[in-house]
């Protein structure tokens, strides 16, 4: 795993890139409740080990069950 100090994802919603915070990698394949910054959508932010020591961050919509502080 590659310890970086900028990761970012893309809101699957509006297309806005967000950034992750590297507190966030502590919890790999843990999902993570988020918003964007840009259009306020809940999302689902899930980093995972990757290909070639890279990380992957799966991002979905969240589902109406979860609320984001």
């Amino acid at each position: 795993m590659s310890s970086s100090s900028h990761h970012e994802y893309m809101c699957p919603q509006c297309n806005h890139i967000n950034a992750l915070p590297d507190r966030a990698l502590r919890n790999m394949y843990k999902e993570q409740l988020t918003t964007c910054e840009k259009c306020g959508c809940k999302l689902e932010v899930t980093p995972a080990d990757g290909i070639n020591n890279q990380i992957n961050i799966v991002v979905a919509i969240a589902g109406q069950e979860y609320t984001v502080p």
